[in-house]
């Protein structure tokens, strides 16, 4: 029978039972860390399903040795420093822990211009959904999140001209119509139309564009005009 030896800090907890799944697990370890406190991680990668079979993880229960993994306990809450790598840049984002996943997707497009719903994010090997607390995930407060982007869906796109008067330069920049003014932000500063470090804001038809709000919402459509304006 396997056995499994979870490290808990400078403690080691033996489990010489039968566990079939990763509950199992946990419902031992409880006598130690409270159950809804456990953030359990096996070669680096937190196991949040509880259903996961341990034959999935490549555990046999036949099997005659021994597995180590460990186990963090939830944070209390408190502001945490995120790292976050998005391929391009490296952002140190300061949010509660009992914020939510998706609360994380929007400081990241405030400042890169990723729009939340096309952002994939993952840390200690395992995805990360919107809705859940940010604790879940957390088994320091320095964790780290990568992201990925999922590509735009040409159905929803919007060619939109952005021009800048103090250069007389313009660009046709294709934005989901479901991205957020500030997606549109950071199109515009990856494309380079907009001087690095400059901050700026959008404008279209003389009305200044909230860069939290989709650009739906400002009944925007392919052809339309948008003006850069520099602070």
């Amino acid at each position: 029978m396997v056995v499994i030896k979870v490290e808990h800090y400078d403690k080691t907890y033996t489990i010489e039972k039968k566990c079939k799944s990763v509950i199992d697990i946990r419902f031992y370890l409880q006598f130690h860390v409270p159950f809804d406190d456990q953030l359990l991680l096996y070669n680096g990668n937190l196991l949040l399903d509880g259903r996961t079979a341990l034959s999935d993880l490549g555990i046999e229960e036949e099997d005659d040795n021994e597995v180590r993994m460990k186990v963090h306990r939830k944070i209390r809450p408190q502001i945490i420093t995120i790292t976050v790598h998005t391929g391009c840049d490296v952002l140190f984002l300061e949010i509660s822990s009992v914020d939510t996943v998706f609360s994380l997707k929007k400081m990241i497009d405030e400042q890169v211009g990723i729009s939340p719903r096309r952002q994939n994010l993952r840390t200690l090997g395992v995805p990360m959904y919107d809705q859940w607390k940010l604790e879940r995930y957390a088994i320091s407060t320095t964790p780290t999140v990568f992201v990925s982007e999922t590509p735009q869906d040409p159905r929803w796109n919007v060619a939109i001209t952005v021009e800048v008067p103090t250069t007389g330069q313009s660009m046709v920049i294709n934005v989901e119509k479901y991205d957020t003014v500030h997606t549109l932000h950071g199109m515009i500063r990856r494309a380079g139309l907009a001087d690095e470090g400059r901050d700026f804001h959008l404008e279209c038809a003389g009305t200044r564009l909230d860069g939290t709000l989709d650009i739906i919402s400002y009944d925007i459509e392919s052809g339309d005009t948008v003006t850069l304006i520099y602070h």
